[in-house]
């Protein structure tokens, strides 16, 4: 039975708006069912391979194999039909590496053992997110980095390469670059990049500054994987305002379109307050995200630190209850098949609890390293760690403040 999300389209200019600044998108495009079907099978098989090896136990093996059915069912609610094939690789959730690779596969037997042994477990990460400059030139309403932003550098870009050599030690998977806006350290950014794409895939998280066509090309040669940009409006005027520069939207628009033409998996990000939920824009904002032709997109809740610190941000229970329902909906609907996959961690937060903090840290502007960039929970500063003579990072979870407990 298919499901229809009643959210009434808003009497706007936004699709006139679309028209007039995207041209020609180069569409997310999911492969065939049949494609599909064999990629499944081939990663049940990869899986099952990977148990052998690892765990040797028949019986645990099976346990395993349940356990994982059971925490990927909590964590996405039913069963997801989507992925999307990106320079040879499958993608089917933009925190999981892609398939077929040697990142995916680390990944998997991480989670074997996680689950196999987690008294013994080492705590290995899978993503880090690493905030790599404190220059921005917006004043965006929600930015946790507000109190960090354009002051001097924290680290040179030796130091960069350093910090990433360190969480690469630790297994990191996944390096996503944000800021600031590291866009404004494009140089540096590239090096980090090349630096760290042997053993990590690399993403970068932008406003969509300075992400002209030439600079995704140069994203893309130096080893990047992929590209989230945020954009929380589908009306310009709205996302200019929320961001407090005049034409970032035109900016990021442009961005989604370059990092699609350089062939890099695209999300948009979405900041859903409580006006923009109570709107009705979701389903405008969907439909938007389609007609740029991205993978994936993210919906982020606002939270009470940085610029919106102190301030009635949190979301209600009846807003939180529309976006579980809406991620459900066009994830899970047949309606919905052809549109781009809807990322939402409350759903799972609420659930099994936050992923941050044991599968993956935040390392702020000022170098302090945090469970996740939401949640200030700053543990230790990594620049103690490049001045140690082991250069080795404490392997440590973060109890979330907000969910109380993590995956």
């Amino acid at each position: 039975m298919q499901t229809t999300i009643a959210i009434p389209l808003q009497k706007s200019s936004w699709r006139k708006t679309i028209v007039k600044n995207i041209v020609a998108p180069s569409a997310a495009h999911q492969p065939g069912q049949v494609e599909k079907y064999m990629v499944n099978i081939g990663k049940q098989i990869n899986l099952f391979f990977i148990a052998c090896i690892t765990i040797k136990k028949p019986s645990l093996i099976i346990k395993l194999f349940k356990q994982l059915i059971q925490l990927r069912k909590n964590t996405w609610g039913t069963p997801v039909n989507k992925m999307y094939k990106v320079d040879r690789l499958y993608f089917d959730n933009l925190y999981t590496p892609g398939w077929p690779s040697i990142a995916y596969n680390n990944y998997i037997k991480d989670e074997l053992l996680r689950h196999a042994f987690p008294l013994d477990y080492d705590g290995k990460l899978s993503v880090v997110f690493f905030a790599i400059t404190r220059k921005c030139p917006m004043r965006c309403d929600h930015c946790f980095e507000w109190d960090n932003l354009n002051k001097k550098e924290t680290f040179s870009k030796d130091e960069l390469l350093q910090i990433v050599d360190i969480y690469q030690s630790q297994g990191a998977l996944q390096m996503h670059f944000s800021g600031g806006e590291p866009m404004t350290r494009i140089h540096d950014l590239v090096d980090a990049i090349s630096h760290a794409k042997n053993k990590s895939e690399c993403f970068v998280v932008t406003s969509g500054f300075n992400v002209t066509a030439i600079n995704a090309q140069r994203l893309k040669q130096a080893g990047c994987k992929g590209i989230v940009v945020s954009i929380d409006h589908y009306i310009p005027e709205l996302h200019n305002s929320f961001r407090h520069h005049e034409n970032i939207f035109q900016q990021a628009v442009d961005a989604v379109q370059a990092a699609l033409n350089a062939g890099l998996v695209t999300t948009i990000s979405v900041c859903v307050t409580k006006t923009f939920l109570d709107g009705g824009h979701l389903l405008p904002y969907l439909q938007f995200a389609k007609s740029l032709g991205v993978h994936f997109v993210q919906l982020l809740e606002p939270k009470s630190i940085g610029h919106y610190a102190d301030k009635d941000v949190l979301l209600e229970e009846k807003h939180m209850q529309l976006l579980e329902t809406f991620f459900k909906t066009i994830n899970h609907s047949a309606e919905y098949k052809d549109y781009p996959f809807v990322l939402y961690h409350g759903y799972h937060q609420r659930r099994v609890g936050c992923y941050a903090g044991s599968r993956s840290i935040y390392i702020d502007s000022a170098g302090y390293v945090n469970a996740c960039p939401f949640c200030h929970t700053k543990s230790y500063n990594v620049g103690d760690i490049l001045k140690s003579k082991n250069k080795q990072a404490p392997v440590k979870e973060n109890l979330c403040p907000r969910y109380g407990k993590i995956a």
